[in-house]
């Protein structure tokens, strides 16, 4: 070894250093705050947390175009000018300043950046261990935690942060569905490769984390794609229904904005959820007409657009894609559909291991996303930025070719 390389290996060694640890807080932080569980500890935590994030993100930004890949910081300015054109607008509207503060919450989406820096730097395989690591000890967490809280061990106070609203179907703790999703379908991909007992305990706990959500159209998602993956496992044919069902569902979101007299939440109004969702859509669809372009703007909470939308808080999440042109504007769904399209892209590049679960993450973001814009909402955006991240570095080369993972096909010749 020359004297160059002796010097080169350890700083390589420091770099890396500093990115697992950058991975971590992140990871950390990203599920602290789209779980909710911060609230549970103090509400103190979500400005450290979501500074923590920016500061790691613009370190990111540098980083990556230092490396030559200029396009990821630029799509990232992208988001952040279209994010503080959606805030102006509301401000504009309510005659309030803008309230830059509030772009924050809207911050995840933009985690393909680190995510996309650490590939660059070889770390990707690290990377997706450590997110199926954090997110199997949270399904661990979430199931035992329910259980809990169903017979009526653990403190209300508590959990208050952690608690949905109640419903017909009762109290439920809010579950992070992208990071359970992508750890689902990770052990269900295990337990078609080789059935172990770790492998199949992991799984059903994932699935009972799931399962008590009592999350209907999210479950039913997470019900079709695990079938159609085990009895048939075509990534074309996974792709195909998640873009019918997403064309399907936002055709008929959407249709209302066509015939004004038609709301596509009737339909459901026989429950409370379906009567509010349909008072949310009314509510959005008059004021999408009143400004097509640029939609409502950006609320920084709900709170603070009750007096102009009346004496009910509207949620933008709750009606689809018809929200996000209520919060983003024309453009922001455009994109947004953009997003979904590229969420369902096979991950080529990676092994069987990680890329069926993240390949089937996107796909339930995709089928699910004309009913819920998970993708750019925290409980689904940062697996949204991990499949960018991962996508946008397909071609980079990582740290360890020698690294444990394998194809599918060689991983069944060692069995045999």
């Amino acid at each position: 070894m020359t004297t160059v390389g002796r010097i080169k290996e350890p700083l390589e060694e420091l770099e890396f250093a500093l990115h697992r640890v950058l991975i971590h807080v992140l990871l950390i932080c990203d599920l602290l705050f789209a779980s909710r569980i911060y609230q549970a500890i103090g509400i103190f935590l979500q400005p450290l947390i979501l500074g923590s994030c920016a500061a790691i993100i613009i370190f990111y930004c540098a980083y990556t175009a230092i490396r030559g890949h200029i396009l990821i910081p630029l799509m990232a300015l992208g988001y952040v000018a279209l994010v503080m054109n959606q805030l102006a607008v509301f401000a504009d509207k309510l005659w309030l300043p803008v309230n830059t503060n509030a772009f924050f919450q809207y911050i995840w989406v933009m985690s393909f950046v680190p995510f996309a820096g650490i590939c660059l730097a070889g770390g990707r395989t690290y990377l997706l261990k450590c997110v199926i690591g954090y997110g199997t000890g949270y399904c661990c967490f979430y199931a035992l935690a329910s259980m809990m809280q169903m017979v009526g061990v653990l403190p209300g106070k508590i959990l208050a942060g952690l608690v949905s609203d109640l419903d017909f179907r009762g109290a439920r703790i809010f579950l992070y569905s992208g990071l359970a999703a992508l750890t689902y379908f990770y052990w269900l991909v295990q337990i078609r490769t080789r059935v172990t007992w770790v492998s199949l305990s992991f799984f059903l706990i994932c699935t009972l984390a799931s399962l008590l959500s009592l999350s209907r159209v999210y479950l039913l998602v997470l019900f079709c794609l695990s079938v159609v993956f085990i009895f048939s496992p075509r990534p074309a044919l996974l792709r195909f229904s998640a873009a019918s069902v997403l064309a399907v569902g936002t055709a008929f979101v959407l249709s209302g904005m066509v015939i004004p007299s038609f709301n596509p939440f009737d339909l459901f109004a026989g429950d409370v959820s379906g009567a509010y969702r349909a008072l949310e859509y009314e509510v959005m669809r008059d004021r999408i007409f009143a400004d097509p372009l640029w939609g409502f703007g950006m609320s920084p909470t709900a709170e603070a657009s009750k007096p102009f939308l009346g004496s009910y808080l509207i949620f933008p999440g709750d009606v689809g894609s018809v929200g996000v042109w209520f919060e983003f504007g024309f453009i922001g769904l455009i994109l947004y559909l953009v997003i979904l399209w590229r969420c369902s892209t096979p991950q080529r590049s990676l092994s069987m291991k990680y890329g069926w679960p993240l390949f089937l993450t996107g796909t339930m973001l995709t089928a699910y996303g004309w009913m819920a814009p998970l993708a750019i909402a925290p409980g689904g955006a940062t697996m949204t930025g991990l499949i960018f991240g991962v996508g946008l570095t397909a071609h980079v080369s990582q740290r360890k070719p020698k690294d444990r993972s394998q194809t599918y096909s060689g991983a069944l010749r060692r069995t045999t």
